[in-house]
């Protein structure tokens, strides 16, 4: 008897610590919110709120809740099964607190941004029906109220900028065409009912892209260290990030579809400055030797150097002694190595970070191809346009900027070790603020977003 009257004194004591930790209206106005997020609570869990929930059932649903902002709602293995950045939950087995609904929250600069877009969106979905009625269809050169709405209706969706308020304009129609092409709707670019639910048809696309881009973001730590390096892959660019909001951009070209640039986290070691380009093994027997078979002297004439194996004291072979005709990829097992120089695919500098996947950061010998829009052209690697500015910015930032400099002279082969490694972390979001704030929406390049939006 005595120790059942123990054992039930310890369950009230405990309950009514977890009573005091957080009551049931602070729950619920917290869960209200939680759709802000793109996230929806489920019916059974308000059935249980909306009774008279014991302190443990209120603990319960809190701390599952709290987990998704913590940690994410999705299983990433399951549903971006490439992603291995690490995350950092920050929630412990202390009861949950309304002190721990902050403590969860995402501290990265984008996250606010994103669910900012997405409650328009949601306006724009509500309010549509009565803001553009079935009646309202907007000629060239009508004046009327509702062009400044669809101006940024059309700016909230990212399919236009800065468009002529006053009036509705043949810039407007060239938009509208557009949407209309894509539905297979009249192309005469005029708004009128069909149109406006095209628009809405893309704004729900949008809306499930929008909770898609606010999960990843949950499956990062809750705030990313300063300084660092971010290659936002679907965005083509690589960012050196060195506070909130405050980003050295620069174009990129990442990994094709078939030779994708991977999703991780590393740290940048060190700077190799006129790098040897160790062509790896694939890319040397199946492009390098389809080149040199359709151009003989392919290989002396790109300054490639030619090792009888991947062994590292194997022999240098000259490359007119091979009968390259005669071999496959199968039977390829030389190694491939291409000096520095002006043809090198490296360029002059390379970031190192060495990981499993062999990718890395560097300078590139065609300049021209960032010039293109759709820059999925590497195998998988990611090349920098103004590397030598992001390296520089290091470099002074560390104190090693004199050392740069001398190597840079040089034609040698040089690595700069850094005297603290810096974080860099490869990123898949198509949908991510630009440096005005503004969410603009990418292009899925590697077909990623599809698991993930069917489940929004």
């Amino acid at each position: 008897m005595r120790r059942f009257i123990v054992v039930m004194l310890m369950w009230y004591s405990a309950s009514v610590c977890l009573a005091s930790d957080i009551t049931r209206d602070e729950l619920i106005r917290w869960l209200a919110k939680l759709p802000e997020q793109g996230i929806e609570v489920s019916p059974k869990h308000w059935l249980v709120l909306s009774q008279n929930p014991s302190p443990q059932d209120i603990q319960a649903i809190a701390r599952e809740y709290a987990g998704y902002i913590d940690r994410g709602q999705l299983n990433k293995q399951y549903y971006q099964p490439g992603w291995t950045i690490a995350d950092q939950p920050v929630l412990n087995n202390s009861p949950i607190s309304s002190q721990s609904f902050k403590t969860v929250q995402s501290k990265i600069p984008a996250y606010p941004l994103l669910i900012k877009a997405l409650a328009n969106l949601r306006h724009w979905r509500q309010q549509a029906a009565h803001l553009f009625p079935d009646d309202l269809i907007l000629f060239e050169g009508d004046e009327h109220p509702a062009v400044g709405r669809l101006n940024q209706w059309l700016e909230d969706l990212d399919l236009a900028h800065g468009l002529p308020e006053q009036a509705y304009s043949q810039k407007h129609k060239d938009v509208l065409t557009d949407v209309q092409l894509k539905y297979e709707l009249m192309p005469d670019g005029r708004l009128g009912a069909l149109t406006r639910q095209a628009l809405l048809s893309i704004t729900n696309q949008r809306i499930r892209t929008l909770k898609a881009n606010l999960e990843r973001i949950r499956w990062l730590p809750r705030e990313l260290p300063y300084p660092h390096i971010q290659v936002d892959i679907p965005g083509y660019a690589v960012g050196y990030v060195t506070a909130p909001l405050k980003v050295q951009r620069h174009k990129a070209i990442i990994g094709s579809r078939q030779r994708q640039t991977p999703i991780f986290q590393d740290e940048v070691e060190s700077v190799t400055i006129n790098p040897v380009w160790k062509v790896p093994h694939s890319i040397a027997a199946r492009n390098m030797l389809r080149a040199e078979k359709k151009e003989p002297g392919f290989f002396r004439k790109e300054g490639f150097k030619v090792y009888k194996s991947w062994d590292d004291h194997a022999p240098e072979v000259q490359p007119e002694s091979v009968n390259w005709q005669a071999l496959t990829p199968r039977t390829f097992l030389y190694r491939l190595e291409q000096q520095p120089g002006e043809l090198n695919r490296l360029g002059k500098l390379k970031l190192d970070l060495p990981n499993s996947h062999g990718v890395y950061l560097h300078d590139t010998n065609k300049p021209e191809l960032f010039e293109k829009t759709e820059r999925s052209l590497s195998s998988g690697c990611t090349r920098v346009r103004g590397i030598d500015l992001l390296v520089r910015r290091i470099a002074l930032e560390q104190g090693v900027a004199q050392s740069f400099h001398q190597h840079m002279a040089s034609s040698e082969t040089q690595k700069l070790k850094l005297k603290q490694e810096v974080p860099i972390y490869f990123m898949y979001f198509t949908a991510w603020p630009d440096d005005n704030g503004r969410v603009r929406f990418r292009e899925d390049i590697y077909k990623l977003d599809n698991a993930l939006t069917s489940r929004f």
